[in-house]
Parts: structure tokens; C-alpha cells; sequence
């Protein structure tokens, strides 16, 4: 009987020490699924982040339209002109009356002048919204170099939790490094407010963006998407310098890795339509270097970049 109660405390203590490391395990591994899926939407944010950069470079909306603010006055003069005529009337029967000695009406008189006047110089302050159309071809490519530093300046608050979090994902540490030397010679040139020296430090920076989410993430429609994303915007950053052979080779290079999606078996069928359709913009983009024109090459890079990012 004492020897039944021994094995019955072993088998105990046995099964309460796998349930301990199951639960363990479990925990462990939500954990790191949880840590994995914050690394992901950090890398999202950088992408966004420089996406919008590469755009403000040539002034690009991602949207049609615009909305813009303006400061708006409403005088109350003409609202208050009914009182203030009858006002008016009010003192020359109160100065007429003051002449036959009525002076106590007269002095009443010139407070309700006074009064009007301040009235006269109030006003309504508010704002007027108003949608503008911005196109390519019907908006100016100026950049607004200030909005530009504020959005890099905001990356930099991130970019110590950022490279925490890379580094616990055991991301390389080469790769870190050099991906946050490019974001410093980023805003070096934003600085001088140098736009092809912007262009190709962004084209530095984003090359790493593919990397880590390679390393991270397992959706593979996003990694493909990134890399197409990397290749456009080597093509787009050339646009400047007219060397329309260097941006045909790179557009070239995203086909042929856009060219996998349509292949792939894993991607869910309701996202097909939006790949092909992908697809078809991005050899459109391509076909237009034959034309070497600037505004119908950033109008068909506006749509692509639409499309796909919606992937």
C-alpha cells in the first residue's frame, strides 16, 4: 500500500511537471508570435514613412484630391447696420434734444455709438475646408522640404525601440547598423535639401526593408510585394537623371519578381484579380520608358504604387 502511494505521488509530480512546461511553452511561444507581429507593423511604419518620402519628392498624392484649409473672416459691420443706423438716428434726436436741455439723453446717445463700434469690429474667425484635385499633371512638383524634415524627425523617436526590437529578432547586426548610418545620410541630404542626394539615400534605406521583414514575416505575398516596391523605386529615384536604361533594367527586375505572384498557389484566391491587375499596371510602367516622359511615367508609377500597396 505505501509502495501504490509513492508511485502515485511520481506519476503525480510527472504529469504536474509536463503540464508546467506545456503551459511554459505555450506562453513562450504566444509571446514570441506577439513580439514577431509588433516587429512587423514596425517594419509597416517605416515602409509608409518612406514611401511618403520617395512621393514628396515629386509632389505625389497618393489620393486624387487634397484638402486644403483657409483662414476666414465674416465682419458682423453688416449684421449690426440696422442698429447701428438707428443708433445714429437715436443721437442727432438726442443731440437735438441736449440743444433744448435735455442733456441726460444726449449722454445716453454716445454710449450707444461706442457700443456699435466695437460691435463694427468684431468679426467671425473660423477655417474653410476646400477639396483640391491633385494630379500629376494638374498640381507642380515643388517640394515641401519642411514637411519632409518633420516626417524623418518623427521616425528618429522610433527608431531606438525599432532597432531593440530587430536585434531581439535576431535580425543581423551589420544590417542595423547600416540601415540606421543610411537613415543619418538621409537626413543630411534632407537637410541640404539636396533632392537626387534624397533620392538615392532613400534608396539606400529602403533596400533594408525587404531584408528584415524577409527575416520576420511569413506572409510571403508581403515580402514578394516589397522587393517589386524596392526595385520601382531604384527605377523612380532615376527619373531626374534621364537614364532611361538604368530605370528600364530595374523596372525589369520587379516584372520578373512580380512575375512569381502569378505562380504562387499559397495566395488567397480573392486577392488574385488585384495581382493581375498589378501586374498589368507594372508592365505599363515599364512600357513607358520608351516614351522618356517624366509626367506619364510618375502617372502610371501613382497607380501602381496604389495598387500594389493595397496587396
Amino acid at each position: 500500500m505505501k509502495k501504490f502511494k509513492i508511485i502515485s505521488y511520481i506519476v503525480l509530480l510527472i504529469v504536474l511537471v509536463i503540464l508546467a512546461l506545456t503551459v511554459y511553452t505555450s506562453a513562450k511561444q504566444d509571446n514570441s508570435e506577439d513580439e514577431k507581429e509588433k516587429v512587423v507593423s514596425e517594419i509597416r511604419y517605416l515602409d509608409t514613412k518612406l514611401v511618403d518620402l520617395f512621393n514628396n519628392m515629386n509632389n505625389i498624392e497618393t489620393r486624387n484630391y487634397k484638402i486644403y484649409t483657409t483662414k476666414i473672416e465674416e465682419s458682423k459691420s453688416a449684421q449690426n447696420s440696422g442698429s447701428g443706423n438707428n443708433s445714429s438716428e437715436n443721437g442727432q434726436s438726442s443731440e437735438g434734444a441736449s440743444e433744448s436741455g435735455q442733456g441726460s439723453e444726449g449722454a445716453s446717445s454716445d454710449t450707444s455709438t461706442s457700443t456699435d463700434a466695437q460691435n463694427q469690429d468684431t468679426t467671425n474667425k473660423g477655417e474653410n475646408y476646400e477639396m483640391k484635385e491633385a494630379g500629376i499633371l494638374t498640381s507642380n512638383r515643388d517640394i515641401d522640404w519642411t514637411a519632409c524634415k518633420n516626417e524623418l524627425e518623427l521616425m528618429y523617436t522610433s527608431i531606438s525601440t525599432i532597432t531593440l526590437d530587430l536585434y531581439k529578432q535576431n535580425v543581423t547586426q551589420e544590417d542595423i547598423l547600416n540601415f540606421n548610418k543610411e537613415l543619418d545620410n538621409l537626413t543630411v541630404s534632407l537637410q541640404e535639401e539636396n533632392k537626387q542626394a534624397t533620392l538615392d539615400n532613400l534608396t539606400k534605406i529602403y533596400q533594408y526593408i525587404p531584408k528584415f521583414a524577409q527575416h520576420i514575416s511569413d506572409d510571403t505575398l508581403y515580402k514578394t510585394v516589397l522587393d517589386i516596391k524596392k526595385n520601382v523605386f531604384e527605377a523612380y529615384s532615376k527619373l531626374d537623371t534621364k537614364d532611361w536604361t538604368a530605370i528600364s533594367t530595374k523596372l525589369t527586375d520587379a516584372v520578373n519578381t512580380y512575375a512569381t505572384l502569378l505562380t504562387n498557389t499559397g495566395i488567397e484566391a480573392g486577392k488574385q484579380s488585384s495581382i493581375n491587375k498589378g501586374y498589368v499596371m507594372l508592365n505599363e510602367l515599364k512600357n513607358a520608358v520608351d516614351l522618356q516622359n517624366d509626367a506619364i511615367f510618375l502617372i502610371k508609377y501613382k497607380n501602381l504604387l496604389e495598387e500594389i500597396n493595397n496587396l
